[in-house]
């Protein structure tokens, strides 16, 4: 029942897309999920099961909301790097982890930070930010708990920025890029350590618009469509990840798919009756546009999800050129 009232505060005190936003990082949050994300885009974990690697998530990750205390969810906090006076950052989810086959001395391994963006449309690139954000990161290691002293550059830790593009432009649909440091010889050849250089890893994840869940790709990408994307009932979508991802459905993962689905409908539900209240047409238009902004839709989709008869559609999107027209 509490969890039902949260659900419904959030969407009563008309805070849907910042609630969204969170329930999102909490899952995310989860051990499982990270697990999965780090398989496929941290290379120090490739060779490792995926069910050993929550063992090597260092005990005291951070992330930007709160969690409650679960066993398989990473602890939170608040954080905010203000090491740079008139540039705060604030990173969706920040943690560090233990490196495979590593000294049983050492703790921290490297850092992670994973981002969830609903679009890449921002007016600046993603991925010159997710630059930043690592370097950022770097710097601060010097002289910080778990980074290195002075001028033990031998000890900086290697940062990984994971970005996860919920609804991407048409050309970014599907793409899985990594940006890293390389070595190139210009004369002598000569090859320096690859770990003297290897401290900055960006992967980009540009989800896809649709996927056939019925195939057996079963991949990253089609696990966070289901969770995040995919309209389909909660139940559905917990059958998917525990039948063809190997999630166990603890009670804490369980809360947040649900809530994620209630949260989505909410969006869509709140959109509709606003426009039930004007005129045919009219209020559908606007019902539209409400979709189409707040869950980064297209039109023909919005009008999907809001229910458009076909009959009226021509009008509709007649009234929807038009408002978003004199929204300009």
């Amino acid at each position: 029942m509490k969890n039902n009232l949260e659900v419904a505060d959030a969407i009563e005190t008309n805070d849907l897309n910042k609630a969204y936003d969170e329930y999102c990082k909490k899952i995310l949050s989860n051990k499982q999920i990270l697990a999965r994300i780090m398989k496929e885009c941290v290379a120090e974990y490739r060779d490792i099961p995926v069910e050993e690697i929550p063992s090597y998530i260092e005990n005291d990750p951070q992330l930007d909301v709160s969690v409650e205390d679960e066993t398989d969810k990473i602890q939170g906090r608040n954080i905010e790097d203000k090491s740079v006076h008139g540039a705060e950052i604030k990173y969706d989810i920040l943690f560090d982890a233990k490196l495979p086959n590593s000294d049983e001395n050492e703790r921290i391994g490297l850092f992670i930070n994973i981002e969830a963006q609903n679009s890449n449309n921002n007016g600046y690139p993603l991925t010159s930010r997710a630059v930043y954000y690592c370097s950022r990161f770097l710097a601060k290691q010097k002289n910080m708990q778990g980074g290195f002293q002075n001028s033990e550059f031998q000890n900086l830790k290697k940062v990984y920025s994971i970005w996860i593009v919920m609804n991407p432009s048409k050309a970014m649909e599907g793409v899985f890029n990594e940006y890293t440091i390389s070595e190139r010889c210009l004369r002598k050849k000569y090859h320096i350590p690859k770990t003297d250089y290897d401290k900055l890893s960006i992967v980009m994840i540009y989800l896809n618009k649709e996927y056939d869940i019925n195939d057996d790709k079963h991949d990253l990408t089609e696990m966070l469509y289901i969770l995040f994307q995919a309209n389909m009932p909660a139940e559905d979508k917990k059958y998917q990840l525990s039948e063809n991802y190997g999630i166990m459905m603890t009670r804490a993962i369980d809360k947040e798919v649900d809530d994620v689905c209630n949260l989505s409908q909410g969006i869509m539900d709140k959109g509709i009756e606003k426009g039930l209240e004007k005129g045919r047409a009219e209020g559908r238009a606007e019902a539209v546009i409400n979709i189409m902004k707040s869950m980064n839709k297209t039109l023909t989709e919005a009008m999907d999800l809001s229910g458009v008869d076909k009959a009226i559609r021509p009008e509709v999107e007649k009234a929807v050129k038009a408002m978003l027209q004199s929204d300009k």
